[in-house]
């Protein structure tokens, strides 16, 4: 039951990866490099860490996403499909029709000289904890046309609980200018604007002077924020009806800390969790059909060798002899590495790596089912039916196969076990038998290896090494249970102990 418990629950996992791992396990960055796992700051060792935040994450698919956001001035707005050769990711945005009087008073903020405020879109969030080592505002937007304006500024802003306006936006420094500052130019392009607290310390914008770490400036307590993006433009002289037309897909925050969700970050700032759920897929995979597989044919042969006798079984014998006296490991190295370097092959590479491990492990299982058949084959019950004129068919099914199953059943479950550790095994060892969009929990193992060895100061990164290596040790020791279990049930012998 023990053994039942762990392989269910495993195959849960494996099953319910899409829902559980929602961040791309290899090419999406949730992190900084290193995050420990959130949970981790219950320990004083991390207890002073910030945890990575996303308050803001918005993107408009519907009606309720813009609703969820405060809305000022003279605008009309629809959610809409995005047409053909938009951004990657995202297929619909909120379209922002907005005019100022001609009259309009400029917003008089020296960091966007010129600026008029055209609409204002904002939304409060709760920060807790510590102030996070750096944040990041994004916002993808596309201006579709700016009547009489030839500039439009994306100005954004933070308030913390105390009321303070902490503005995000300079056309003071070069890197900003070219993020905040859109041209008339622009218009129909889809545009990233990303604001690091990276660069604001050189934004020129006073209270970040010499400030080494801006998001301590900002973030000084828990409590309700608020964040504003503001949509100005630079109206020309004696304009008439001055108008910005703009889709808005996305607009984000982002707080970097040190520590990160269920099972923290990897060397590139990965979500080890995400890896970690995927991974079981191609371990239970390639573990199961090559135990299957094995037993299969080892079954098949050991009954046909024991079964048949005479020559029959001498010519199995020996053909099983030849593959049980190949070299496992270093044979399975080389057909690996010439299938990785045929890109032919490479594209259906699981399923050589099965049928590979199948071919090259099925002798030892023959072996035990010949020795059950010679034993079955002999017994009196199985001479009587002979001796009523059962054909060979009948006496297979009905007396060989019920005796022999029982050892199969067990043979599969003690078999995947093995599977997963030596699947796992040719990953740590380097023998790359996955594509770059895949991981394993082998590939876990050994992109950790050389910071799980040589680096205290990341503690060694255990969240990282500790997951993949328990769950091979615990699925391994779940298959052998079970066997174990099988084996005690359909062993007459092991039964009466």
């Amino acid at each position: 039951m023990t053994g039942l418990v762990i392989i269910v629950f495993f195959l849960l996992i494996a099953a319910l990866a899409p829902i559980l791992g929602t961040n791309d396990p290899i090419a999406a960055t949730v992190g900084a490099p290193f995050d420990v796992p959130a949970w981790s700051t219950i320990f004083p060792t991390y207890s002073k860490l910030p945890v990575d935040q996303h308050p803001i994450n918005s993107t408009f698919a519907t009606a309720a996403d813009t609703g969820s956001w405060t809305w000022s001035g003279t605008i009309n707005k629809s959610v809409e499909p995005i047409p053909t050769g938009g951004p990657i990711g995202y297929s619909t945005a909120v379209l922002v029709n907005s005019t100022v009087s001609p009259t309009a008073n400029q917003t008089n903020d020296p960091f966007l000289p010129g600026g008029t405020a055209f609409f204002t879109m904002s939304r409060t969030f709760q920060f807790t904890g510590n102030a996070p080592a750096t944040f990041q505002a994004t916002a993808v937007l596309q201006p579709i046309e700016m009547q009489n304006v030839s500039t439009v500024y994306v100005k954004m802003m933070i308030i913390d609980p105390k009321g303070n306006n902490y503005s995000l936006s300079s056309t003071q420094l070069s890197a900003l200018n070219f993020e905040i500052a859109i041209p008339s130019s622009g218009n129909g392009v889809w545009k990233e604007v990303v604001v690091s607290s990276g660069l604001l310390p050189l934004s020129g914008i006073p209270v970040y002077h010499n400030i080494t770490n801006p998001p301590a400036v900002i973030f000084t307590q828990p409590g309700t924020y608020n964040f504003t993006m503001q949509i100005q433009g630079v109206v020309a002289p004696n304009a008439t009806a001055p108008s910005i037309n703009m889709r808005v897909a996305f607009v984000g925050l982002y707080l970097r800390g040190s520590a990160y969700g269920v099972l923290g970050t990897d060397n590139f700032g990965r979500d080890v969790w995400s890896q970690f759920v995927w991974g079981s897929q191609i371990s239970l995979l390639i573990g199961v059909l090559s135990g299957i597989g094995a037993v299969a044919l080892g079954a098949i042969v050991g009954i046909a060798g024991g079964y048949l006798g005479g020559n029959w079984d001498e010519i199995i014998g020996r053909i099983t002899d030849f593959f049980l006296v190949l070299p496992f490991l270093p044979l399975l190295i080389i057909v690996v590495t010439l299938l990785v370097g045929n890109a032919a092959l490479y594209r259906t590479i699981y399923v050589w790596v099965i049928l590979i491990f199948v071919i090259l492990s099925w002798p030892g299982i023959a072996k035990i089912i010949r020795a059950q058949v010679l034993s079955v084959k002999e017994r009196a019950y199985v001479e009587a039916s002979r001796a009523l004129g059962s054909d060979t068919g009948h006496v297979l099914r009905k007396h060989i196969l019920p005796n022999v199953m029982g050892l199969v059943y067990s043979q599969v479950a003690l078999n995947v076990g093995g599977f997963i550790l030596l699947e796992a095994a040719l990953d740590f060892l380097a023998i790359s038998v996955h594509g770059v969009r895949t991981i394993t929990w082998g590939l876990m193992l050994t992109y950790s290896l050389p910071y799980a060895v040589h680096n205290p100061n990341l503690s060694y990164v255990w969240w990282w090494f500790l997951p993949p290596g328990i769950a091979i040790a615990l699925l391994s020791l779940a298959f052998v249970l079970v066997g174990f279990a099988l084996d005690s049930i359909f062993n007459p012998r092991l039964r009466q102990r």
